[in-house]
């Protein structure tokens, strides 16, 4: 029956390193340590609190956290630098915080005889079903240092792609929302009670203000079921999307679209690109990759794609042929490089070219769209101000006649 053991040893270059380690004895631990040229300085029997101490299986690590631990980690392997150490070097850099907790629990599997990959798989919860393949392949094949940093490539483009797409719509998401605030405000609280004092004079409403006070007092007397209809909608939404059919539906009328539609495209184009190419450079079967690549991609329309796809490969036609048949989704160029690069057996690094061109175009069309949706907005609210301001002042203007 295997104890729990902590462990304190020096390693070949004068660090001090603590752990726990799964093990009939503590022979067996001090072989194991000996093995890997640690000098051991104690063993014992590991307290029941550390046990209690091991971190939860629900760690949460956020998107920025998990970059930096991606990039960091291939930085360091393919720097030459032992696995293990890596973590441990990332341990005592980072502060207290879920990335510690995540990074003492990989570090205490590994040292007690797992692989990356297994202690990997005790928290899918943050790490994707991708990147658990790509390490396994890595550890088989002895590529993991460039499996790591492969996946770290993708994973920061990604990222900085996300990040950009936040930071574009932070301004106009500000803008709408404050817009819809006031102009709500001013509609049903403000302006009834400046219509009122105005019709007590017996002043005709000149047609701007007619068009403001039926606006208004629609949100007034419906306030309630306004905001019924939007949740209505909203949880609509929710429970079509939990539906394969609702969800293709929504994915397709996305796709179709013409503002947002081009970069959803681009988006699924550069990642399945970019995962395929990656995967296949590095030896995994195809029929594999294109299964992984399946549940990396968000889009459901292209999710069943590729699994149709995966068939027809099964089947013995070419990916060329077999991307051929959804034209609509995939675009002559990256058919015409996955064709070239079938010919010439370097398939993957034509995909790879392919993702990169697309990062590249999805980087454009955001930019573009960004472009347009700041000065639609400014426009909007110009408009609601001028049409506001023309409504209250018109019939002041009037009174004002009628005065003199």
């Amino acid at each position: 029956m295997s104890k729990r053991f902590a462990y304190k040893a020096i390693d070949n270059r004068g660090k001090t390193m603590e752990g726990y380690m799964e093990a009939a004895s503590a022979e067996e631990v001090g072989t194991w340590l000996a093995d890997r040229h640690f000098f051991v300085l104690d063993i014992s029997l590991a307290p029941l609190q550390s046990l209690m101490a091991a971190p939860a299986r629900d760690i949460k690590i956020n998107a920025k956290q998990m970059n930096f631990f991606l990039l960091q980690l291939s930085s360091l392997t393919n720097a030459g630098c032992p696995l293990i150490m890596s973590l441990h070097a990332l341990y005592r850099q980072i502060p207290s915080g879920p990335l510690k907790a995540l990074l003492k629990d990989l570090r205490e599997k590994i040292e007690s005889g797992k692989s990356f990959s297994e202690a990997l798989k005790g928290h899918r919860g943050v790490f994707s079903n991708l990147f658990i393949t790509m390490v396994e392949v890595g550890e088989v094949g002895g590529i993991l240092g460039e499996v790591l940093e492969r996946y770290a490539k993708i994973h920061d483009a990604m990222y900085r792609i996300k990040a950009k797409i936040i930071k574009s719509m932070i301004y106009p998401a500000i803008l709408l929302a404050n817009t819809i605030v006031v102009a709500w405000a001013l509609l049903v609280y403000v302006f009834p009670v400046f219509i009122d004092k105005i019709q007590s004079h017996g002043q005709a409403l000149p047609l701007p203000t007619q068009v403001v006070l039926t606006a208004s007092n629609f949100l007034t007397s419906h306030s309630m079921a306004i905001f019924m209809f939007l949740a209505a909608i909203t949880a609509l939404y929710i429970s079509v999307k939990k539906t394969h059919k609702g969800n293709r539906l929504i994915s397709q009328t996305f796709i179709n679209s013409p503002l947002f539609g081009p970069m959803l495209q681009q988006m699924e184009l550069s990642l399945f690109a970019r995962i395929l190419g990656t995967l296949l450079k590095c030896g995994v079967p195809i029929l594999t990759s294109l299964q992984a690549v399946e549940k990396a991609l968000s889009n459901q329309t292209y999710k069943d794609a590729l699994s149709v796809i995966r068939e027809n490969v099964s089947r013995g036609e070419s990916l060329s042929q077999a991307l051929g048949k959804y034209r609509g989704l995939f675009p002559e160029s990256i058919i015409l490089m996955t064709d070239v690069g079938e010919r010439g057996g370097n398939t993957g690094e034509m995909l790879e070219k392919a993702g990169i061109i697309y990062e590249r175009d999805l980087e454009t069309t955001l930019e573009t769209v960004v472009s347009l949706i700041q000065p639609f907005l400014v426009i909007f609210l110009a408009i609601f101000v001028v049409t506001l301001a023309l409504a209250m002042y018109m019939p002041l203007f009037d009174i004002i006649k009628t005065v003199k």
